[in-house]
């Protein structure tokens, strides 16, 4: 007794036979689908890269901004800790250089590049009281400070 070929569904053996032979022609891919997947890849990647430099720069923006607001409190809290009755409040005082400690400047990265000033306005806004502004520059960045100190 010779063996039978069942086909699934109710399907011709011939029908079967033609779509395998459809299927058995389309294996691997042609150039031009290759050509589409390399060239989307590429843009991917260049998208990526573009991103990554956007981000780097978006982060030494943001560390030399830190370091100028660090700088800035550092020096405003040393001027406001200073004795109510310092003479220092007494006088007018605009834009004068502040000497930043230069053991912490040379740990920065760039430390050299930041200069900072104070000004004090004494009796401003009222009497006994002195207005304290702090201004840190440097890496084309800037930040200022302003408080008031209670003076004797």
């Amino acid at each position: 007794m010779e063996p039978s070929l069942i086909v699934p569904y109710g399907g011709d053996l011939h029908m079967k036979k033609r779509i395998f032979s459809i299927t058995e022609r389309s294996e691997g891919f042609t150039l031009l689908e290759l050509l589409i997947a390399v060239t989307i890849f590429a843009i991917g990647l260049l998208t990526v890269a573009g991103m990554q430099v956007t981000a780097m720069q978006a982060g030494t923006t943001a560390q030399t901004q830190s370091v100028a607001t660090a700088l800035a409190q550092g020096v405003f809290e040393e001027l406001m800790s200073r004795d109510p009755a310092a003479a220092l409040f007494n006088a007018e005082a605009d834009e004068e250089p502040y000497a930043i400690d230069q053991t912490i400047l040379g740990q920065l990265t760039g430390g050299d590049n930041y200069q900072a000033v104070y000004s004090i306005s004494p009796d401003t806004p009222a009497t006994g009281l002195a207005r304290v502004d702090v201004r840190v520059t440097g890496n084309n960045r800037s930040v200022r400070l302003s408080g008031f100190k209670r003076t004797l």
